[in-house]
């Protein structure tokens, strides 16, 4: 069950980023916010008087030498309408780090702590005003660096995901209240439920389930980036295709083949969607050890990729790496290049259209950039959301595994109901899914479980 949260003390911390900043905010939470900040306020009225969700303008002042520190603006939060649930007041001041420690200091000296990361967040949590799922969401909406990420997490926080675990886990307790009558009241011979229609309601909810879990991998993708993998021989321009697509000189250019001994990957944004771009090695045979550990690596970055980048050399004839490679990359998703297309063509494209007809071909050059804006929206076209698909609900690794658990133990409660074995071992499989998915929403959790959670938090939130 959810624990309660503690009143007994009240914690404080800076909110905004480290670094000097037009504004700076330090935030109070606990039964004594109020009485905490009073000392550093001098201006008109009582904070704890004043209505609640209100902001006062005045001087911030150090209590014990009656100094004023700076200008300020203390926005007054009473509980239970705040984001802790607890009494709030937030300090707004100019974003000078030594004035936001000085201040931070005078708040511990009045009886305040130093909150730890994720305390308020967690203090949200404790006091039900956010779900654990929503605890979560609030992280991912600090770090989402493209929007289809911030989307996902703004879905989460409304609560989308939580919805539907909860829809979920009431059928289920349903399902459990009458297999524990039945026990309960199995001498009397009542039954509330046939077998059949708790096995189609068990299996429904299994499906429901296995949906949440099928879209993860996207909800990854979404939320850490796309893997694209450059390859192709020696010297057919890979490294400068990289260096391209993230606009510096990133990877190592030189006429000579072999340069590139190991894999390198970046992360480039095209249209706001993250992409994380992997120049490998030239792919040929070599008696060289190390550029032959470099195309095993790029080997296994292969089985990864989401998308392939081959880039052939338009101005050579085909070569017999370029047939192995063929080969080797039949069946993958991936776009073909043909770098060099600023010189005289000597590649016969029909070969390669013999290769593969299913993906797009596209002329290329890294010296000119020709074929440059059609390959970002080649990529984007493959890997990017489709406005009619609907995203993905799961996208965190505790989500899935948790959903896992819940599967297996529903897919054990169907093996009972096949079996028509003792309600007994019924009753355990369905508390252990209804387990699996409180842990989501944070209706069952640990300790251990809030602090791996909460401590990736920053403190000020």
């Amino acid at each position: 069950m959810r624990q309660q949260t503690s009143q007994d003390d009240t914690i404080c911390a800076i909110s905004t980023a480290i670094g000097f900043a037009g504004i700076g905010v330090i935030r109070i939470s606990g039964a004594r916010a109020f009485q905490v900040a009073q000392p550093l306020f001098r201006g008109a009225g009582q904070l704890s008087k004043t209505p609640t969700h209100t902001a006062r303008y005045g001087h911030l002042v150090d209590p014990s030498a009656q100094r004023v520190i700076d200008e300020a603006l203390f926005l007054i939060m009473k509980a239970p309408h705040t984001y802790t649930g607890e009494d709030v007041v937030e300090i707004q001041t100019h974003g000078n780090p030594l004035v936001l420690e000085k201040i931070l200091s005078l708040l511990i000296t009045q009886g305040a702590r130093l909150a730890t990361p994720g305390e308020f967040t967690r203090r949200a949590f404790l006091s039900g005003r956010l779900d654990l799922a929503q605890a979560e969401a609030v992280m991912e909406m600090i770090i989402a660096e493209n929007w289809d990420h911030h989307d996902w997490a703004l879905n989460q926080l409304k609560g989308k995901l939580s919805t539907k675990i909860e829809f979920l886990r009431q059928r289920l307790l349903q399902i459990l209240a009458h297999t524990e009558a039945s026990i309960d009241f199995s001498e009397e011979g009542i039954t509330f439920e046939t077998t059949a229609d708790m096995k189609k309601e068990v299996s429904a909810i299994s499906e429901e389930i296995e949906t949440l879990l099928a879209g993860y991998t996207e909800g990854r993708k979404i939320r850490d980036g796309y893997t694209v993998v450059i390859i192709g021989r020696p010297n057919v321009g890979k490294s400068s295709l990289m260096n391209l697509l993230l606009q510096e000189d990133r990877a190592i250019v030189t006429p000579h083949p072999g340069t590139t001994r190991d894999i390198l990957q970046e992360t480039v944004y095209i249209e706001g969607l993250p992409f994380r771009i992997t120049d490998t090695a030239g792919y040929r045979e070599t008696n060289d050890p190390i550029e032959a550990e470099g195309v095993r690596r790029g080997e296994e970055a292969l089985e990864k990729a989401d998308l392939v980048l081959w880039m052939l050399d338009s101005s050579e004839k085909v070569q017999t790496e370029d047939d192995i490679l063929a080969r080797r990359l039949k069946g993958l998703r991936k776009v073909i290049l043909l770098n060099k297309a600023d010189l005289p063509a000597q590649l016969d494209e029909n070969q390669v259209r013999s290769w593969d007809s299913e993906n797009p071909i596209l002329p290329f050059s890294t010296i000119t950039g020709q074929g440059l804006a059609l390959l970002k929206k080649e990529i984007k076209a493959a890997l990017g959301r489709h406005p009619e698909k609907e995203r993905p609900l799961v996208a965190l690794l505790r989500h899935k595994l948790a959903l896992e658990r819940a599967g297996k133990s529903l897919h054990r409660a169907n093996e009972a109901l096949d079996m028509e074995a003792s309600s007994e071992f019924l009753a355990t499989d369905l508390r252990e899914a209804i387990d699996a998915l409180g842990e989501i929403v944070g209706e069952t959790t640990t300790d251990e479980i809030l602090d791996q959670i909460f401590n990736q938090f920053c403190i000020g939130k």
